[in-house]
């Protein structure tokens, strides 16, 4: 709970907004009370009758991160779980990509909001409803996170944000810098040159996902 200060001026949605608008400028370490009261006009004491200092900020911006991920598809009785669950998957990826700084924010900031806390309990429904125990469905939603997230961290180090055009692009200045490497001792890595240069697409993501939901959802 925000401590009482000045009258407030603005909206919390306004506050977020400046918050992303410097997360996209200058990246997430340059976050800070101080900062984001600058570009919004205000002292850092009125920021904090919207926020609970920095990590207060990192939990809104994680929680609108969290709300863009749609939850309705996780509970369609009229798909398989493992299509919902694929569905899931590359919608939480495309929601963290378009948010800027999104992959950092969701590995530093706690995943204790509401929408967080909304989309374990969706993800439980549906691997429940997939025959699970609540115990292995508990396991299985962490790991189904863990590796969406930690694919979306490696996609953002390497330049992505989710736009199929730039996907494309980084694809081809990967395979002409692996062309340049000598292949001495190398000869499967080049063999393999055309797929280790689209690792961190759509595509390559989808086949990891498909294959980590189909052995959860066999697994004893």
């Amino acid at each position: 709970m925000t401590p009482p200060g000045p009258a407030r001026r603005l909206s919390e949605h306004d506050v977020i907004d400046g918050a992303f608008a410097l997360v996209r400028e200058h990246g997430v370490d340059a976050l800070s009370v101080r900062r984001v009261a600058a570009r919004l006009g205000l002292t850092p004491t009125a920021l904090y009758t919207y926020v609970d200092g920095r990590a207060g900020l990192l939990r809104a911006m994680v929680e609108r991160v969290m709300g863009g991920i749609p939850l309705a598809m996780l509970d369609d009785a009229g798909l398989p779980a493992s299509e919902r669950l694929e569905r899931f998957g590359l919608a939480l990826r495309r929601t963290v990509l378009e948010h800027p700084g999104g992959a950092t924010l969701m590995m530093t900031g706690p995943l204790d909001g509401t929408h967080a806390l909304a989309m374990n309990e969706a993800l439980l429904r549906c691997l429940t409803s997939a025959g699970l125990t609540l115990d292995d469905a508990a396991r299985a939603a962490y790991a189904l996170q863990v590796f969406v997230l930690g694919t979306v961290m490696l996609e953002a180090a390497d330049g992505g944000d989710g736009d199929p055009q730039r996907e494309e692009a980084l694809a081809v200045e990967r395979r002409a810098a692996l062309e340049q490497y000598p292949v001495d001792g190398l000869v499967l890595t080049a063999r393999t040159g055309d797929i280790v240069a689209r690792y961190n697409t759509t595509e390559q993501f989808a086949w990891g996902l498909r294959r980590v939901i189909a052995g959860m959802l066999t697994a004893s």
